[in-house]
């Protein structure tokens, strides 16, 4: 019962940030938590005030990030590599 409550806080829609899995209600994407989370080193506290949400969501988020890290991960890869051909005009 509780993965399913962690689930629904985690919403998908191709029209809404690319179909990117999100937090329900808002545009904040798992992989911007975890990318504060992971490669900044900022704790869930900093994380949730940064963004104007609740700590469940910010766990939310990361539990969805533990539950499904491989999508997260080449998700982040392709946003990265996205932004790199951009920077160099391709």
């Amino acid at each position: 019962m509780e993965s399913l409550q962690i689930k629904s806080r985690i919403v998908t829609d191709k029209e809404v940030c690319g179909g990117s899995p999100r937090i329900e209600g808002t545009r904040i994407r798992v992989m911007d938590v975890v990318e504060e989370y992971e490669f900044l080193g900022y704790n869930p506290e900093r994380i949730a005030e940064s963004f104007g949400i609740s700590l469940a969501q910010v766990f939310a988020a990361l539990a969805y990030y533990y539950e499904h890290s491989e999508e997260i991960k080449a998700e982040i890869r392709e946003h990265k590599d996205f932004v790199e051909r951009l920077r160099h005009g391709d």
